[in-house]
């Protein structure tokens, strides 16, 4: 059977799918994979592993000599690699600190002060000689004073709380209490205010002129202040409510499955534009490493927008930071503490972000439920949605997604509990639905449709299968390096590490197409002039994964924290699927650019309505041009130019007549949608983002209530309504208007 991306641009597809698992142009494993391919050509052995079938691969290339032992003599020269902690650049980095706060210059104190916190060495570490062992602690009291300076109290208080349990001089007990009275003062807590001075006044002793001092911070206290609280955005709700067995899916659509399109979403009931109609949070997500410094490792959170706490550091090393230390907790306590010591040896090799989420997608779940994973939908074979899930799914192919029904969980209990609370807590906190499921049928939920997406097997050649089990073979040397077989007893080590690399294999495979970029908005002093999206996360969502690609899309997306959500943009009706985009769009890109992109990355030939009628780019349109009206006829699709000098008497499709007077009153509706289209561009400018919505919204569904693309202002209409969708969600605002440099325009994650 003939490979879609060979018949396009066979020299191209092999770059994308290269670049899925490595750079091009950095690191060593690129070389590492070409080197071994060539060995494996040179032998002939290429042309028979392709033929081998895909549960047997992995154990094709541990029993290759040639290509093990080659292999082995680099995995044998893994070490960890990682930015460690560093006690004299932490002092300098505090001493710079302290003399950008005297100057009065406090953002740059505080930038030195977070990395004399992110560098110092643990309590009692190695600058026990020089620092006495607290150069944590003095790098968060400092840094807490800054803050202080800086009217971030609350984030102050954080710091000296923090730097108590680090072993604060008890000689500065007093100033510390002292401080903490300042914090709960600036924070709008007099009473607890009053409390803190008190012990600070205890523990002054015979200092009259400090105490003289301390009581005049008492008596300037202000009891009818009332606390400063940060104001949160309200979570984004689901229209229509949540489905119970995909509880980040609206009750408008459904899940259908037909033989050539897989499982995909449509509309289950009419949907409007601006209907949100996907909340998912990520089955694993990973920050891109050009982020370490200025993002949240584990939730992704900008750290310079985070105002009631500063970066919270990591106990081994000093090349990420989380905003809290609640995030650092959840990571550390997972996840990070596997892939912390080999962070520099991952960039190093050159190795993808969707490389990292393989790994992640083991790190995160833990030994026990990842073997447990993949005795159920990896060692046996089985590539299906069971139990719970079933219920949602509807089509031909239903059949197929049944087979092992009758099969139950068996996972350790150890490993769901973890798993379960590690992963899922978003879920259980913030997506409201019957609580009709057990943790095990939540959990079976979320593996099931993970372990379900596609991930085109039977189309690889074998050199792409290769590499992939190579970089599954590299990734899993880590593992055994950082302790994450430690636990596993010896006679099932073996068993383990087969099993691990065949999962991280199976995740390769699947993520290469079912990956998303995660971007948050970067704008200046106004709302939409000048805001660009900036890529800064990778995540694989369960349910987001299900959405087909449409070069018109249905649906927006954007961010908020690491969940994607999903606004629909135009209106769909029963049955129709509701698709988004995955990179190329007919406004942006011609035709043959769009099918020779999708071919060579996603590994399918679209056939979308704007494939099928090669509409014209948007440089290609004109704001003159007589627009497309429906036909009269409801149940009809065709559609017609509104050129009342050609205009025809009757539809192509199903005959219906064409009324003249008709086709004049639809005319007008379209013109009352541009005006109205105009009306929300305006108040975007006015930055009255719910109104602009509201307006834009109305206009777009009764533009496709008489008319029908391609129409230039409506969808310079969606475009817009897009931005304003977004700024709902993850926004960060530069100073000095300084915004970055434009970027693609992409979706889904292409490296």
């Amino acid at each position: 059977m003939p490979r879609i991306y060979e018949e396009t641009d066979p020299g191209y597809a092999a770059a994308c799918s290269n670049v899925t698992l490595c750079s091009n142009s950095k690191g060593f494993f690129k070389g590492l994979g070409e080197e071994l391919v060539a060995m494996a050509e040179g032998e002939g052995w290429l042309e028979k592993f392709e033929a081998v079938e895909d549960g047997k691969k992995v154990a094709a290339v541990l029993e290759n000599k040639t290509i093990m032992d080659a292999l082995n003599e680099v995995l044998s020269r893994i070490q960890p690699l990682h930015r460690g902690k560093d006690a004299q650049v932490s002092r300098d980095r505090r001493l710079a600190a302290q003399k950008a706060m005297d100057d009065g210059d406090l953002d740059k104190a505080l930038a030195l002060a977070s990395q004399a916190v992110l560098r110092a060495p643990m309590t009692g570490g190695d600058d026990a000689i020089s620092e006495g062992g607290i150069s944590l602690a003095l790098s968060l009291w400092l840094r807490s004073e800054i803050l202080l300076r800086s009217n971030r109290p609350r984030a102050a208080l954080e710091d000296l709380k923090m730097a108590l349990k680090e072993r604060l001089p008890a000689k500065m007990r007093a100033q510390y209490y002292w401080r903490m009275g300042h914090c709960y003062k600036g924070a709008g807590e007099a009473t607890r205010a009053k409390v803190s001075y008190e012990l600070a006044g205890r523990l002054l002793g015979a200092d009259e002129e400090a105490k003289t001092r301390l009581t005049e911070d008492i008596e300037s206290l202000d009891y009818t202040a009332q606390p400063k609280l940060t104001e949160e955005k309200p979570g984004i709700s689901l229209t229509g409510g949540a489905k119970q067995n995909m509880p980040s899916l609206s009750k408008l659509l459904k899940i259908v499955e037909d033989e050539t399109k897989g499982r995909f979403a449509v509309a289950n009931a009419p949907i409007k534009t601006g209907d949100v109609v996907l909340v998912d949070p990520p089955f694993a997500a990973c920050l891109l490493a050009d982020f370490y410094g200025t993002h949240c490792l584990h939730c992704f959170k900008r750290l310079d927008d985070c105002e009631n706490e500063a970066p919270v550091w990591c106990p081994k090393c000093s090349g990420v930071a989380f905003c809290s230390a609640a995030c650092k907790d959840a990571a550390v306590s997972s996840y990070h503490s596997f892939e912390c010591q080999f962070l520099d040896l991952f960039i190093g090799s050159g190795m993808s972000i969707l490389s990292h989420i393989a790994l992640r997608m083991i790190t995160q779940a833990g030994l026990d439920t990842s073997l447990s994973i993949h005795s159920k939908y990896v060692g046996n074979g089985i590539k299906t949605v069971e139990g719970a899930v079933l219920n949602d799914i509807e089509g031909v192919a239903k059949k197929s997604k049944i087979k092992s029904r009758k099969e139950r969980l068996n996972r350790s209990k150890k490993g769901i509990k973890s798993f379960t609370e590690k992963n899922f807590k978003e879920d259980e906190e913030e997506v409201k639905v019957d609580d009709k499921m057990s943790m095990e049928e939540k959990l079976e939920l979320r593996a099931a449709q993970i372990y379900a997406l596609c991930t085109h097997s039977t189309e690889r050649k074998g050199e792409d299968c290769l590499k992939r089990i190579v970089m599954a073979l590299f990734l899993t040397e880590c593992l055994k390096k950082a302790g994450f077989f430690k636990k596993c007893k010896q006679d099932n080590l073996e068993t383990a590490h087969l099993a691990i690399i065949e999962l991280i294999v199976r995740n390769l495979y699947l993520l290469q197409f079912n990956a998303h970029e995660m971007y948050e908005t970067v704008r200046g002093s106004h709302t939409f002039s000048g805001s660009k999206p900036v890529y800064v996360a990778v995540g694989i969502f369960p349910v987001g994964a299900l959405f087909n690609h449409d070069c018109y899309p249905g649906v927006a997306r954007y961010f908020e924290g690491r969940k994607i959500v999903l606004r629909a943009t135009r209106p769909l009706v029963p049955g129709e699927t509701v698709a988004e985009n995955y990179g190329p769009h007919f406004m942006m890109r011609g035709l043959k650019e769009r099918q020779r992109s999708l071919a060579s990355r996603y590994w399918f030939r679209c056939d979308c309505t704007a494939c099928k009628e090669d509409w014209p780019t948007l440089k290609m349109m004109s704001g003159d041009t007589p627009p497309y009206i429906r036909c009269p006829n409801i149940a009809c699709s065709s559609k017609f130019r509104a050129n009342l000098q050609a205009l025809p008497n009757r539809c192509i499709k199903c005959s219906s007549p064409i009324d003249r007077n008709l086709v004049k009153i639809n005319m007008e509706t379209v013109n009352r949608c541009v005006k109205q289209y105009q009306e929300g561009a305006k108040l975007m400018d006015e930055e009255r983002t719910q109104d602009a919505i509201t307006a834009m919204c109305e206009a777009i569904d009764l533009f496709h209530e008489v008319a029908r693309p391609p129409h230039r202002d409506t969808h310079l209409a969606q475009e817009a309504l897009r931005s304003c969708f977004a700024a709902a969600g993850n926004v960060h605002k530069v100073r000095g208007d300084q915004l970055p440099p434009d970027t693609d325009n992409k979706e889904k994650i292409a490296t």
